[in-house]
């Protein structure tokens, strides 16, 4: 798990669906700009609550298995965690997760799944051009 700092986080260590990862963490700045103290407070509260927020939501459930065609506990199977990018909003605070398909030449497959935290609540889930 992150500290609490003002350095700009990475990487981190995030549990989803039950399993820990090592993540990347991408923020969306233009080049030469500076993280938003908005996207710094949005990382800081999505750590910890992602795996609860994951569970208790039956939105992400059912995408998965009625969109995905797989059981949640099977999900992680077939895609794995990409990374964690933290949107820019001056408002709202925004985290997206991204599973992709890899296929075994490690390239991103076109399988995606894009599960979107607004303000430290589950707010979406779907493919990737939900979060981009």
């Amino acid at each position: 798990m992150a500290e609490k700092t003002d350095k700009i986080i990475k990487k981190l260590d995030v549990t989803l669906f039950g399993e820990k990862f090592t993540l990347p963490v991408r923020y969306d700045v233009f080049c030469g700009e500076n993280v938003l103290d908005s996207q710094k407070y949005a990382l800081e509260m999505f750590l910890g609550k992602a795996d609860e927020l994951l569970a208790d939501s039956k939105e992400v459930k059912n995408y998965i298995e009625n969109k995905k065609q797989t059981k949640v506990h099977d999900l992680l199977e077939e895609l794995i965690p990409e990374c964690i990018y933290v949107e820019r909003n001056d408002i709202d605070r925004y985290v997206a997760v991204f599973l992709s398909g890899i296929d075994e030449n490690g390239k991103r497959t076109r399988d995606s799944l894009a599960i979107e935290f607004r303000n430290e609540e589950f707010y979406r889930v779907g493919d990737r051009s939900v979060a981009i």
